[in-house]
């Protein structure tokens, strides 16, 4: 196992499939899910691993696809299948990807409690002012539990000029016959990201598997059973 600084991990356990991990927005790779998936493929040797720190909220959309891009064209040369997998605002990350960037040796998108509207998601938590913010000029700063935050003011203007967002309304911009097959897990208890809406993005996707857990957002009480599950 290689480890710098807790910037990124990069675990080297199988020479031929490779899963690339997204953590969600204002997380990083400290979370006990990435802890939990590089034990149990240190364990198994059936995925190498790799995640990075992405600080979605200081940059924007585009930049973090470009990022992603040369990560993904990377790795191909050495992996022959490479899974990405993203979990709430790295799902819409790799969902966006998936829409939008050269494939490579990606053969499957894994979302665990996805984002397909984050910038909506953003607008109905934030109560505030945040016509600046949308027009890309400040930055959006508020409190969240108990501490402030903020995201880039590009953030929300990139969004919106380049069609990021998955779902809007009862409309669903994906192919229904996706380009690599797609494996989603949703909580039932999720509060933070509605799982009618990861619903609503099944019943027009075809997607390979479906799965709804008794857990909240995190997803990191059931982690154990639906990992088998997915894999």
């Amino acid at each position: 196992m290689y480890k710098i600084k807790s910037m990124y991990y990069y675990d080297k356990n199988s020479h031929s499939k490779l899963w690339i991990h997204l953590h969600g927005l204002f997380s990083n790779v400290k979370g006990e899910k990435i802890r939990f998936l590089r034990e149990f493929f240190s364990e198994e040797k059936s995925y190498s691993f790799f995640a990075l720190d992405m600080d979605y909220e200081k940059t924007f959309t585009t930049a973090t696809l470009d990022l992603l891009e040369i990560i993904v064209r990377g790795f191909s040369a050495e992996y022959e299948h490479i899974t990405l997998c993203g979990s709430s605002h790295g799902g819409y990350v790799a969902t966006n990807y998936i829409r939008y960037r050269e494939l490579y040796n990606i053969k499957e998108l894994i979302l665990l409690a996805p984002s397909f509207e984050t910038l909506a998601l953003i607008k109905n938590h934030v109560k505030d002012d945040i016509n600046k913010w949308l027009e890309g000029k400040e930055e959006l700063t508020f409190e969240e539990e108990g501490n402030t935050v903020s995201i880039s003011k590009e953030f929300a203007k990139d969004i919106i000029e380049n069609g990021y967002e998955i779902i809007e309304g009862d409309k669903v911009h994906f192919p229904e016959n996706p380009p690599v097959e797609i494996k989603i897990v949703h909580g039932t208890r999720d509060e933070v990201i509605p799982i009618e809406r990861t619903r609503l993005f099944v019943s027009k996707v075809k997607v390979k598997t479906y799965v709804e857990v008794e857990d909240d957002h995190h997803l990191d009480k059931t982690i154990e059973s639906y990992i088998k599950i997915i894999i």
